[in-house]
């Protein structure tokens, strides 16, 4: 019995830390009036703790997927509700419309602080959450 213990032990760690995507992230382009897109930036909250503040990069991409430029957008605010597990939040930018060929659109978290915690991290697919302040 322990020989079983001993093999499932570190297997069941790594599925009970296992957050591979803690965010959810839907980008939604919307072509209005034949002149500009309103990109929509949905993103929802898979971690189980409430965060207070969200912001990241978007970056566009041209037809041909060649990088084009890169905003700030910041999804929450600290004096917003604070998002809770489960909950999703959505801010927008505007874009010309290219009309040869459309343009695509990746958006990156790159700080997040969670409720009645001071400290600032960042997440990456690889690295997990990392502290920067």
């Amino acid at each position: 019995m322990n020989k079983h213990f001993i093999i499932l032990f570190p297997l069941l760690i790594a599925v009970a830390n296992g957050e591979d995507h803690p965010f959810n992230i839907e980008i939604r382009p919307r072509i209005i009036d034949g002149a500009k897109v309103i990109v929509n930036v949905d993103v929802e909250n898979g971690v189980k703790k409430p965060i207070d503040y969200l912001e990241g990069f978007i970056s566009e991409f041209d037809g041909d997927g060649k990088f084009n430029n890169e905003k700030k957008l910041v999804i929450l605010y600290e004096y917003e509700p604070p998002l809770q597990p489960g909950f999703s939040a959505t801010k927008s930018l505007i874009y010309p419309l290219e009309k040869e060929k459309p343009h695509t659109y990746e958006f990156r978290v790159s700080k997040v602080k969670f409720m009645s915690d001071a400290r600032i991290f960042t997440w990456h697919k690889n690295a997990g959450f990392i502290r920067i302040d």
